[in-house]
């Protein structure tokens, strides 16, 4: 029973720290670049890295490059910044022409 308390609060502690670790945030920016691709109805879609803000801020982005699907883009390359907001879990893009990065998914 003495050993019981602080064997919980040590889970206590550790769990937030796994919930953020590496698998976590690998999973978490694969959720918003497919979101922001979906959002961005580019064909052969590409994503910068994805850059974290302040919690405070609730957003994440990044841009999405592509083709533009409508036929009369005659397969032009486009940009979209896209914002995801991680509380609702939707993903807001819009035209960044000229802006550009490159893809470091590994």
């Amino acid at each position: 029973m003495r050993h019981t308390l602080p064997m919980i609060a040590a889970l206590l502690i550790a769990a937030p720290a796994a919930a953020s670790g590496p698998d976590a945030w690998s999973k978490f920016d694969g959720e918003v670049r497919a979101a922001c691709i979906t959002a961005s109805k580019f064909r052969n879609a590409q994503t910068s890295s994805v850059i974290g803000f302040d919690d405070r801020v609730g957003k994440v982005a990044l841009l999405v490059s592509g083709i533009w699907p409508q036929p009369h883009m005659k397969g032009a390359r486009g940009t979209m910044l896209c914002l995801y907001d991680k509380r609702g879990r939707d993903a807001f893009v819009d035209e960044a022409k000229g802006w550009s990065a490159v893809d470091d998914r590994r």
